[in-house]
């Protein structure tokens, strides 16, 4: 499983939920660029800010795109 997959299971949330509120927590990424082509896609867009990743999901998110 990888860390992505982790990490979105932890917080019950889609990958592509957990990876869009790892780029907004990045202070050095001022505007993720996203679209979306359908319904389920936007929420997941939606979704991402209310995400709250905590210091252990952002280190190991880190190291993984390392």
């Amino acid at each position: 499983m990888s860390t992505l997959d982790k990490v979105s299971e932890k917080h019950q949330s889609q990958p592509a939920t957990v990876a869009l509120a790892w780029l907004l927590a990045n202070p050095l990424i001022t505007a993720p660029i996203v679209s979306a082509t359908s319904e389920r896609q936007l929420q997941t867009i939606f979704d991402a800010p209310k995400l709250e990743l905590d210091s252990e999901d952002l280190e190991i998110l880190n190291q993984a795109s390392k």
